[in-house]
């Protein structure tokens, strides 16, 4: 049996890296989307509920993103996850920023061919329209 991550994937991603953009001899950083329509999958690896204080309610949690390896994705990278775009769904976009990624390349003789993937840690924001 092969596995395969792609069939696993039921978002897609839009990514964005600071770059630079030179306007004659001034040279500034500007967010530019360099890649688009990623497959991908979100998913929670530490579900907490809601935590009370005496000001404010707060949810931690640990959200991870798995895409194919060869995703050029980098630590401080801006992904606009579209949830369900691969399901031919239309949830509310996420956005996030991507952590040090982790590479799981496709060791030799698998047990479970077709596993090779990145996933990298996120940090959640808010997404304003």
């Amino acid at each position: 049996m092969q596995m395969n991550w792609n069939d696993w994937y039921t978002d897609t991603m839009d990514v964005f890296r600071n770059a630079p953009n030179k306007t004659g001899s001034l040279t500034r950083m500007e967010r530019q989307q360099v890649l688009t329509g990623i497959p991908c999958r979100v998913y929670t690896v530490q579900p907490k509920g809601p935590a009370m204080s005496q000001t404010a309610a707060s949810v931690s949690q640990t959200d991870k993103l798995a895409c194919a390896l060869d995703a050029d994705i980098r630590a401080g990278d801006e992904l606009l996850v579209h949830r369900g775009a691969r399901l031919g769904k239309s949830f509310q976009d996420s956005r996030y920023f991507a952590g040090e990624p982790a590479l799981y390349p496709e060791p030799f003789g698998a047990v479970l061919p077709g596993l090779a993937h990145r996933e990298v840690s996120l940090l959640k924001q808010e997404l304003v329209k």
